[in-house]
């Protein structure tokens, strides 16, 4: 194992800067899954509507 002089020690730098984590990926997917569900929403009333077959409100 090679030995880092002091004056190196300065110019290491720790990753985090190109790394994916799960955090960001969790999101990634939440608004990934949000965008789905309203898609779905709004072609689910689209359809509805031309339909004609709509709930009646009481």
């Amino acid at each position: 194992m090679s030995r880092i002089e002091d004056s190196n020690l300065d110019v290491i730098c720790g990753g985090g800067t190109t790394n994916i984590t799960g955090t960001l990926l969790s999101a990634v997917s939440d608004v990934i899954k949000v965008i789905f569900d309203a898609g779905h929403a709004v072609g689910s009333s689209i359809r509805r509507m031309t339909d004609k077959k709509l709930c009646p409100l009481k």
